[in-house]
């Protein structure tokens, strides 16, 4: 629509990012209603390949190296095939991954929100939630309706830490269920026990990380959260001609609204330094 081929490598099968793991209602998007992330998920999907957009799907980016007129893209598809792609601009929008605090998933610990919790079965199991954010507290009541034992959520509440759920998830857990501690949290992941007491599943929810592998070489620059840092007018980072746009920067609320905002931003702003570059 603005007058350039984009191409999305995407690592997925489908887009629509984080959302495909969400079987939640997303009521964060004023012109859509009733639908699940899944579904909000399967409608931008959707609509992209409408577009005619060249899309290469559950494929990998593996290496980007810097050229006389831009970038190489280097990745391999599900069918172990590599690929190269040449282009002028290059607009990361990988997303994040769950912050894992050190600790290795098992079939007793789970890490992150999403697919994973709802599809498991916590019936008359005791359960133990590291975290003290939103995503702690809401995915409290996501297990409490799944008839565990009992539910505890352990969040860090110190000089450097507090609770940062908002108060609407808060007031809906009972205080004797939230486990306050300060300084560090004492995880044995053999016997599975937290600060010494022992639970049936331990789930991990501290939160998320830029995922951004393929662009060590770079050394993009980062914000002190570890995000990608970029130009508020532009989300260009760092390094001249690489966009990052979505979570992996950051710089608002982390929804996909937000994410397809700013989306926008960059392809304007790459849409102008085109039109810049076609003039001379």
């Amino acid at each position: 629509m603005l007058g350039f081929k984009p191409c999305i490598i995407e690592k997925r099968h489908q887009l629509g990012g984080l959302q495909n793991d969400s079987p939640y209602l997303n009521e964060w998007i004023a012109a859509v209603s009733g639908l699940t992330g899944k579904e909000v998920a399967l409608t931008i999907h959707n609509n992209i390949l409408s577009h005619g957009i060249r899309c290469f799907f559950e494929s990998e980016v593996i290496h980007v190296e810097c050229t006389q007129t831009g970038f190489r893209v280097e990745f391999v598809d599900k069918e172990k095939v590599h690929h190269l792609v040449d282009s002028s601009f290059l607009v990361i929008a990988t997303g994040v991954s769950p912050a894992t605090g050190d600790l290795q998933e098992t079939d007793r610990l789970l890490i992150g929100p999403g697919n994973k919790i709802s599809n498991h079965d916590f019936t008359n199991k005791s359960v133990a939630i590291l975290g003290g954010g939103d995503s702690a507290f809401e995915n409290y009541e996501f297990i409490k309706a799944k008839q565990p034992s009992y539910v505890h959520i352990y969040a860090r509440n110190d000089k450097e830490h507090s609770i940062r759920a908002r108060q609407e998830f808060t007031d809906r857990v009972p205080a004797v269920d939230v486990r306050q501690y300060e300084g560090a949290c004492h995880i044995d992941t053999v016997s599975n026990t937290v600060n010494g007491e022992k639970y049936d599943r331990i789930i991990v929810l501290y939160g998320w990380t830029a995922s951004i592998p393929f662009m060590a070489k770079f050394n993009v620059e980062k914000t002190a959260k570890g995000f990608v840092a970029t130009n508020g007018a532009t989300y260009e980072t760092s390094e001249a001609g690489i966009y990052a746009i979505g979570e992996v920067a950051q710089r608002v609320h982390p929804c996909c609204v937000t994410a397809m905002a700013d989306g926008v931003v960059a392809a304007k702003a790459i849409q102008k330094k085109l039109e810049l570059r076609n003039k001379k």
